[in-house]
């Protein structure tokens, strides 16, 4: 057991000897200008409450049931930059099944290996407890038929160069997700003679050539949902390497609304779509923003309810041909509209 759990653990003991897990007395505001995790979208209505960041850490996630005293049986040991963060949306009409369900068809995919998962019962220990990590950094427990269910995601990205821990809870009246990330990577030795770093260059960023836009009817789209679950919109358009939509885009967005208002019952999952030129970070955050800025203005300019709507973004991770030819780039750069199967 590493000494990070084992501070951990510590903590933990001292707050159950006293009888009860302290809390912060009122909600923590929301951090302006916070850039969301790039693997993890911030969901809809949704703001950052906590981002730190530590240049080294080691870190044991827990990948299987149990708690502070049965134990786990498996865990994670990973070390390299450390990043916490906590995502909240206020109130709690959105369910935390719905919230965690989410997230892990979203891992699940975009080619992440989800190492261990699970909500309420599924993550309690021999003597009925289960644990969920707060942004104390403590391993709380929590009784498995206490009303206030939690849940837990553990996913290594693609490359499996990220490990991501994720814990879903219910507090002060806001869904809640605290995020652990660790990008795993040696230790450099630290070095107090250094020279300062030159600064590195801007990552190479998608050439975008003109292209034809294609207009579809609310037909093609409806059909493309039911036949695969998915459809490409393939008329929306974003300023050069940045998550602005075009002008030009306007058309084939008002027929998404369109679509939304003739079905009130669907419910969408709008992915971005890179190609596979420049690092795969930088594709991912690309394709994260733009997501989210669909989903903006179809809440914003037509009026869709926030709640039928999820942004989320798939980097370079789903391309649908080659990336070798600047055609194949372009047609891997797009948005899908996937449906939301209660």
């Amino acid at each position: 057991m590493s000494r990070t759990l084992v501070n951990f653990m510590m903590g933990l003991w001292l707050i159950f000897s006293v009888g009860a897990v302290s809390q912060p007395a009122s909600a923590q505001p929301a951090i302006e200008d916070a850039t969301p995790h790039p693997m993890v979208p911030l969901p809809a209505d949704g703001y950052i409450t906590l981002d730190e960041f530590t240049d080294f850490a080691v870190m044991e996630f827990p990948a299987s049931p149990g708690d502070r005293r049965s134990g786990f049986d498996e865990t994670v040991e990973v070390e390299g930059a450390y990043r916490k963060m906590e995502y909240a949306v206020e109130g709690l009409e959105l369910s935390l099944i719905r919230l965690y369900r989410g997230y892990l068809q979203h891992f699940e995919s975009g080619g992440f290996e989800v190492i261990f998962s699970g909500i309420g019962e599924e993550l309690s220990g021999r003597d009925g407890y289960s644990f969920i990590t707060y942004e104390s950094g403590f391993l709380s427990r929590t009784p498995s038929t206490a009303s206030g269910t939690v849940a837990y995601i553990l996913a290594r990205s693609p490359d499996e160069q990220t490990v991501l821990a994720l814990s879903f809870y219910a507090r002060q009246n806001a869904r809640r997700m605290l995020i652990n990330a660790i990008e795993i990577e040696d230790m450099a030795p630290l070095d107090l003679f250094a020279p300062e770093p030159e600064p590195e260059p801007e990552p190479e960023a998608e050439t975008q050539p003109d292209v034809a836009l294609i207009q579809q009817d609310i037909e093609e789209l409806a059909s493309g949902l039911v036949a695969d679950g998915r459809v490409i919109v393939k008329a929306i358009l974003f300023e050069f390497d940045r998550a602005d939509i075009l002008p030009e885009s306007a058309e084939a967005l008002a027929t998404v609304a369109e679509l939304l208002r003739g079905r009130a019952d669907l419910k969408l999952l709008v992915v971005g779509h890179t190609d596979g030129v420049g690092s795969f970070d930088y594709n991912l955050r690309l394709s994260v923003d733009r997501a989210q800025a669909v989903v903006a203005w179809l809440r914003d300019r037509h009026s869709i309810e926030g709640s039928r709507l999820r942004a989320a973004g798939a980097g370079p991770m789903s391309p649908v041909t080659t990336n070798r030819t600047e055609a194949g780039r372009a047609e891997n750069r797009r948005v899908e509209l996937v449906e939301v199967i209660d």
